[in-house]
């Protein structure tokens, strides 16, 4: 049996396994080994091309089925697409207020003083338009939620939010001052449907 033979009745034995799993995962295991048994662990990591396969086809005699299906995987992965960041507008906040909630908002992470980060969404006739939050830090956008309510401008919010959100391949982070708070942001989040807003407690 030649290298190439080999790495090929590795990769044959491994998809067969994956695909019966009705067969106990000890016979795949062992088939996969008699797979290997005129080649070098060496020889097979060159015929495949991928250090993964090089280590995990040497174990494989010995490796779960689990295992060995989840080299085969990673040596079919694409590698994960970049993006550009995304550009970041700032607007000026006029709302002014004493209030417990204006503090709050404002000493988010990355906010400016009497200025709002806002990400440009893109409407469906082509128009554009910016959505506020409160901060910004890393890769997440920050929005400060003193008191959660489910009113139709707080679900119309939600959906502005999380489709700029998806539009910038972005996570939005709400930021509540209590666990009472974070129970109904994610109450709203569920009911509208919405994942790609994250909900975590920060004391004032």
């Amino acid at each position: 049996m030649t290298v190439r033979d080999a790495a090929s009745g590795i990769a044959n034995r491994i998809d067969a396994a994956i695909a019966a799993e009705d067969i106990p995962a000890r016979v795949q295991v062992s088939r996969a080994a008699a797979a290997v048994s005129h080649a070098t662990a060496r020889d097979i990591g060159r015929a495949s091309a991928t250090v993964a396969g090089n280590v995990a086809l040497a174990a494989a005699p010995g490796a779960g089925l689990s295992k060995v299906a989840a080299v085969r995987r990673l040596r079919m992965m694409r590698p994960r697409p970049t993006f550009d960041p995304p550009q970041i507008g700032w607007v000026k906040e006029t709302i002014k207020s004493d209030k417990p909630w204006k503090s709050y908002n404002d000493s988010a992470a990355g906010a400016r003083s009497g200025h709002a980060p806002t990400l440009t969404r893109t409407m469906s006739d082509g128009s554009r338009r910016p959505v506020k939050f409160d901060g910004v830090q890393g890769d997440y956008v920050i929005d400060r939620k003193w008191s959660v309510r489910n009113m139709a401008n707080a679900r119309a919010q939600v959906l502005r939010q999380s489709e700029v959100l998806a539009q910038n391949r972005l996570i939005g982070l709400w930021e509540v001052p209590t666990p009472v708070q974070k129970v109904k942001a994610l109450k709203l989040l569920r009911r509208m449907n919405v994942t790609n807003i994250h909900v975590k407690v920060v004391k004032p």
